[in-house]
């Protein structure tokens, strides 16, 4: 006998940052916008992409080595273009950088250790867009700078993922057993961060 009572409907749950950033990482338009920002960030901005690729590839375990295609591909173009800056408008940019003595110690040993420079521009935090511009302004073969630069990002990415890959769970599974409050208060650090590590990049 129906009582004429109806169960409340339970509300639906509220979606959480780590829900948005697991749709986000499986969204279509991601890889194509995440070659963009690597293009821009390895040519133009300081842009914290490591801090975003982390993120993805730790709500999309299954997608990192995806993941490192892109950004080694948006490495490589993005560099390039850099070398192509460097061999028309070197000394202008340089100026306006105020790196003069960065790249003015580069230019003088870039001949015996151009390689050297190269890889490691990619693969630490050593100011690599100095470097491609010295490699273009120089004249250093077109062809080896591009492999060597590529490289040297496969395996910066490459390590990067692996890692995350191997210990994604462990991390992931950390996060998730944090209160509410404490992973709400780390998020807003983190964003704070991001936007300081953006905005002292473009002073610097």
């Amino acid at each position: 006998m129906e009582t004429g009572l109806t169960q409340a409907a339970s509300p639906t749950p509220r979606r959480t940052l780590t829900d948005r950033l697991v749709d986000l990482a499986h969204s279509r338009w991601l890889l194509p916008i995440l070659l963009l920002v690597e293009v821009v960030e390895t040519s133009v901005l300081p842009l914290p992409y490591e801090a975003a690729f982390i993120a993805l590839c730790l709500a999309a375990r299954d997608r990192i080595w995806l993941f490192v295609a892109v950004s080694v591909l948006g490495s490589a173009i993005g560099g390039s273009i850099v070398y192509a800056i460097g061999s028309v408008y070197f000394d202008p940019i340089i100026t306006r950088l105020g790196v003069e003595e960065i790249a003015a110690t580069y230019t003088e040993r870039f001949s015996e250790r151009g390689a050297s420079f190269i890889f490691l521009g990619g693969t630490t935090p050593a100011p690599s867009y100095v470097i491609n511009l010295i490699a273009g302004a120089t004249g250093y073969p077109f062809g080896e700078f591009f492999g060597i630069f590529t490289v040297s990002r496969l395996v910066r990415f490459g390590i990067l993922g692996g890692l995350l890959f191997i210990f994604g769970a462990q991390i992931t599974g950390g996060w998730e057993r944090l209160p509410k409050w404490l992973k709400r208060g780390l998020s807003i650090l983190i964003i704070i961060a991001l936007i300081y590590w953006f905005i002292s990049g473009l002073s610097g």
